[in-house]
């Protein structure tokens, strides 16, 4: 049977898993748990999602994740899945793929099976209690990271986090994974129904839901484009240099071609764009000029020691965009 097109939708729950090859070890200890949830952390808030639950065992790790505004979740994946497979191939000297280059995305119908998946996720170790990569402790404990967002979940039991623990322990006696409709669903048949509908209007020419698609996608474009044009300023006054010659390509002085790499690298670190996106913001030709720039950052340290200057600019300024 052939894989179904990946739904990729803004304001949608997903049960995310990823494996890795050959069932390799993913995650060997607590700086492996933590590198990765800091890419979490960093592309939940670049791409506007909500984790709502996590559990990272050896060989693969779930993720229960809401889009908000910005239909991003492949994006998102790739972001994440690649940064972490080049630091984890950096500290443990290996090479290659770490995950499936393929991930398993579920839509799930929110009202219904929230409460659920949350549980079936947190079940997932044996010991769930006491299991270091699983957001139940958080649940349990509080301390949320910022990137966990467990309001939603325990207003089911008016915030007591004792009444949640004790409703995953009812999980361990009964059934608490939800069945799969049609490789990519979980939930009623008029839920699945109501979204294969939204997918098939969503790029349909004249339908509401592709006009009310194309307002929301230049409204988040605007939006990007004023971050974008933020950056260049930091960035240009910084090197005290015009914007116009920091994105002019033209202009090849040292000190601009500097401004302009750093430029390239801190809109991939800060927005959620593709390199084609970057290409045709900052003029270029190729896409593997924006590869060039991120790979030859890693040995640059006078660049880096720059590009932190300025990330420190920018990190106060763009929260408050």
């Amino acid at each position: 049977m052939a894989r179904p097109k990946r739904i990729d939708l803004p304001f949608c729950l997903y049960h995310v898993l990823s494996r890795t090859n050959t069932g390799d070890v993913a995650f060997l200890d607590v700086w492996d748990e933590r590198k990765f949830f800091h890419y979490v952390s960093k592309y939940t808030e670049i791409f506007s999602f909500r984790i709502h639950s996590f559990c990272l065992m050896p060989s693969h790790f779930h993720l229960l994740m809401e889009s908000m505004d910005r239909p991003a979740l492949s994006e998102f994946m790739r972001r994440l899945l690649t940064a972490y497979t080049v630091y984890f191939n950096r500290r443990h000297k290996r090479h290659g793929h770490l995950f499936q280059g393929r991930f398993k995305s579920i839509v799930v119908e929110k009202a219904t099976y929230l409460l659920a998946l949350s549980r079936y996720i947190h079940l997932n170790p044996k010991r769930p209690e006491d299991y270091r990569g699983s957001s139940l402790r958080y649940y349990i404990k509080g301390g949320e990271p910022p990137f966990l967002y467990t309001g939603e979940i325990l207003s089911w039991f008016k915030g007591s986090r004792e009444e949640y623990a004790d409703f995953v322990k009812e999980g361990l006696t009964e059934k608490s994974k939800p069945e799969i409709a049609r490789q990519q669903f979980i939930g009623s048949d008029a839920f699945v129904k109501r979204m294969s509908k939204r997918m098939d209007q969503k790029n349909q020419p004249g339908t509401k839901a592709q006009q009310a698609n194309g307002r929301v996608k230049a409204q988040l474009e605007d939006k990007d484009q004023g971050k974008a044009d933020d950056l260049v300023k930091i960035v240009s006054q910084f090197f005290q240099i015009s914007p116009q010659k920091v994105r002019n390509t033209k202009y090849s002085k040292k000190e601009a071609a500097k401004a302009r790499a750093i430029l390239i690298i801190l809109l991939h670190e800060f927005l959620p764009w593709t390199y084609t996106r970057i290409v045709h913001y900052m003029g270029l030709k190729e896409k593997s000029s924006v590869s060039y720039h991120l790979r030859k950052i890693k040995t640059d340290r006078a660049v880096q020691s720059v590009l932190e200057k300025i990330r420190k600019k920018i990190i106060s300024k763009l929260h408050k965009l």
